[in-house]
């Protein structure tokens, strides 16, 4: 085999072999999974476990309109991943999402969890009022 088919073929195995995300990393599994509990299904605040916090449990879905009408990308990944809250913001409510996801361990790759973090903001920008 000469080298650019061989080239080519370890491309594309490279390419096969590392897929975009997971059936299981899917933003709206990533929600339902771990966000619907609080946030609720329809993602305004509303979820079973809800009423028993301390705090009330922001609407995600109007987190454009309470920012001028861009969704916030920058500013929802950086709170979901949680693990560099300053502390000047006061208590967090919500889990460390950037450790639950690097698993029990800590083993998973930093990359695994940016797309885990990156597909669960992306779906939420998803349900934003329009």
């Amino acid at each position: 085999m000469n080298r650019i088919a061989l080239a080519s073929t370890f491309s594309l195995a490279l390419a096969l072999s590392t897929p975009a995300l997971a059936a299981d990393d899917t933003g709206a599994r990533l929600y339902f999974n771990h966000c619907a509990a609080c946030h609720g299904d329809d993602a305004e605040g509303t979820g079973p476990v809800a009423a028993s916090m301390r705090v009330t449990v922001p609407n995600l879905r109007t987190l454009a309109q309470r920012s001028g009408g861009v969704f916030p990308v920058d500013a929802v990944t950086a709170y979901v991943d949680g693990r560099d809250v300053r502390a000047a913001h006061g208590d967090r409510q919500m889990p460390v999402w950037g450790d639950v996801f690097r698993g029990a361990e800590q083993s998973t790759a930093q990359r695994v969890v940016r797309r885990r973090i990156a597909a669960l903001v992306d779906f939420i920008s998803t349900l934003q009022y329009r």
